[in-house]
Formats: structure tokens, sequence, C-alpha cells
């Protein structure tokens, strides 16, 4: 089951607009600290490893 669009586009404002407003220095801690809470959720190490390498990739 995915999310619907219009609930991944809330899930990418709120995170667009928070890690505007954080320093810059402070990102990758937020960064990390958002992943490690939503893996708590996703109980899923496998998954959560899966998904990390998946967002490596950017299309140019």
């Amino acid at each position: 089951m995915s999310i619907d669009v219009q609930d991944l586009e809330k899930v990418y404002d709120s995170l667009s607009f928070a890690i505007d407003k954080l320093p810059e220095e402070k990102r990758s801690l937020f960064l990390t600290k958002l992943v490690l809470l939503l893996s708590n959720e996703i109980k899923d190490g496998e998954k959560i490893c899966s998904l990390i390498n998946e967002a490596l990739v950017f299309e140019e």
C-alpha cells in the first residue's frame, strides 16, 4: 500500500519547509534524526537500507 499523491505532497512540503527553517549546519543532523524516527515506525531494517540506497540515485 502506498501513500496517495496528496499526502505525498504534504510530506514533501512539510520536509521542505522544515529543512529551509534550519541553519545549514543542522540539516544533516535533522535528516539523520528523521530517518531514525521513521525507521522506528517502519521496523524493517532491510527495507530502510534499501530506501536509503534508492535515495542515493539522482537522475541527471
